[in-house]
């Protein structure tokens, strides 16, 4: 009995050991056939990128873009110490278009279609410049969003954009919420006839500066409230909607719009 014993252990154990040994044949094999293809995906030369397609751009140079774009799109591995870059196409771009984004902050937005097997398009949409904004010796665009596009070039026409003046630092200045401001302050005297050159915005108050005369706003307050303030005066006196003898109209008391005429 024990001699079978012994033998019915010894035929499981070679079971198991055969078992064992094919698992991790398969397991091994897979795992060359996985690398591989995963290898040749992304360091084939047939699917790295060298056909680059730019279009939508109008002020940004394609060269420049391109530029950009061909050093953004390389990845780097570190396979035993060394580094290896790859330009596969295969390789998600969502994080490239961002760096692409920060690096040209002319751009509002980047579409990219893959062409496979070794080519992309990139749709750029560029910002839109709204206002001229000048802070601290330092004259720059911006968009509706108050968001950076770049700095004013020499004998650039700028006659179309809204002045803007920032005397005072501010931390917690929102551009975009400021731009707003003056958006509902452009709108709401449109109909006005006041004709407004320049934005001069200070820590708690907007200047605006028109041909004959200046407006304070409070920016703590609802600018659409002092808006229709504003407008309640200009409709009901001529003289001040031509600036006759008018230094300034400020808006920042409660219901009251104060006039100060010229000495």
């Amino acid at each position: 009995m024990t001699k079978k014993r012994q033998k019915k252990r010894i035929i499981r154990r070679r079971k198991k050991s055969i078992f064992s040994n094919l698992f991790f044949s398969v397991s091994l094999f897979s795992s060359i056939i996985i690398l591989s293809a995963l290898g040749f995906l992304l360091f084939s030369p047939r699917f790295q990128i060298d056909n680059l397609v730019v279009s939508g751009n109008n002020n940004i140079s394609t060269e420049e873009i391109e530029r950009i774009a061909n050093e953004k799109i390389k990845t780097s591995f570190s396979i035993m110490g060394m580094d290896i870059i790859t330009e596969s196409i295969f390789l998600s771009f969502d994080g490239k278009i961002n760096q692409i984004k920060e690096a040209m902050p002319e751009i509002e937005k980047i579409s990219i279609k893959k062409n496979f097997p070794n080519g992309i398009s990139l749709e750029i949409v560029e910002k839109k410049p709204f206002a001229l904004w000048d802070y601290n010796n330092e004259r720059f665009l911006v968009d509706k969003n108050g968001s950076f596009i770049r700095y004013e070039q020499e004998n650039e026409d700028i006659s179309n954009l809204i002045q803007i003046k920032q005397e005072e630092e501010s931390i917690d200045l929102d551009k975009k919420e400021i731009i707003n401001n003056i958006i509902i302050i452009s709108e709401g005297l449109s109909k006005e006839e006041i004709n407004i050159s320049s934005y001069v915005i200070f820590d708690d108050k907007l200047r605006v500066n028109t041909t004959n005369f200046f407006i304070l706003f409070d920016l703590r307050q609802d600018i659409s409230w002092q808006v229709e303030k504003l407008k309640a005066v200009l409709e009901n006196d001529d003289q001040v909607r031509e600036g006759i003898n008018v230094k300034y109209i400020d808006l920042r008391f409660d219901n009251q719009a104060i006039i100060q005429k010229k000495e």
